[in-house]
């Protein structure tokens, strides 16, 4: 007779080898691992910051409905672009300079965002700003899948996009503090400053990644090929819109659309604080 539960070691043991992704990454994979896990929570955190900012900018600036609208929306457009620049980008020059060119840019254009003094500098600081934003995760995403091995490459992926909700709880303490602390006309202020000084941090861990052995074959194979044929920048991202292609490219781009949905959570502070008057 088989005794209920005599095989739950082998079911814990299986368990446990799903949590086993982490430990098939080589030294050079985790670090890339933890310097796109980053950058993705201050992905959140950028997001997110606009949102719970948006009624004390406002505010500071005598905003009108179509102005604030236009704050809350360009880093949404222009992070499009940025990604799709960075994707072109990381295929010519590495995975890694794009991520420290993208962190650079967000640091940099988030402590101008932190300082501007009109509405018009506001509105560029933030629309440069989300070039680096998209950048994070084409550039990233990918690095970190030429690590993962086949098998573990979901789980990677997922862990990485797991670091959202860290960036989203950050921008949660990040506001309570920054508004409890200082009057509105500063603390919307400090949110940006808050957002820049990680990302000086992660610009430093940035430059201590590898590129992953399958970019650098790919460089060496490119080298190895006559000089037209070695291909061109962006030649792998209109390569999506070819008819053996174009079926899957419409496909991932409207699941993307759907997920991105959950960006109306972007202006549930907005929302909030306009009820609380």
């Amino acid at each position: 007779m088989r005794i209920q539960g005599a095989d739950q070691p082998g079911a814990l043991a299986r368990r446990s080898s799903r949590l086993d992704w982490y430990r098939t990454l080589s030294p050079s994979g985790r670090a890339a691992f933890w310097a796109t896990f980053g950058g993705w929570a201050l992905d959140a955190y950028n997001q997110m910051t606009v949102g719970f900012v948006l009624p004390a900018v406002t505010a500071a600036f005598a905003l009108s409905t179509t102005q604030t609208g236009l704050l809350g929306t360009v880093g949404l457009v222009t992070s499009a672009v940025g990604g799709a620049m960075a994707g072109a980008l990381a295929d010519a020059v590495g995975r890694v300079r794009v991520l420290i060119l993208s962190i650079g840019s967000y640091a940099l254009f988030t402590l101008l965002a932190g300082c501007a003094q009109s509405y018009e500098q506001l509105l560029v600081f933030l629309t440069l700003q989300a070039l680096g934003f998209g950048g994070e995760w084409a550039a990233g995403a990918v690095l970190v899948a030429e690590y993962a091995q086949t098998t573990q490459r979901g789980r990677v992926i997922g862990a990485v996009q797991s670091a959202w909700s860290i960036g989203y709880a950050g921008v949660l303490v990040a506001n309570t503090l920054a508004f409890s602390l200082a009057p509105p006309e500063l603390a919307w202020r400090m949110m940006f400053w808050l957002g820049a000084v990680p990302a000086v941090v992660l610009l430093w861990v940035r430059t201590r990644v590898q590129e992953s052995p399958l970019y650098r074959a790919e460089v060496a194979a490119r080298r190895a090929l006559p000089g037209q044929a070695a291909g061109r920048p962006g030649s792998a991202l209109l390569g999506l819109f070819r008819r053996d292609q174009l079926r899957v490219t419409l496909a991932s781009a409207l699941l993307s659309i759907g997920v991105m949905g959950a960006g109306l959570a972007f202006w549930l502070p907005t929302i909030w604080s306009r009820c609380a008057t």
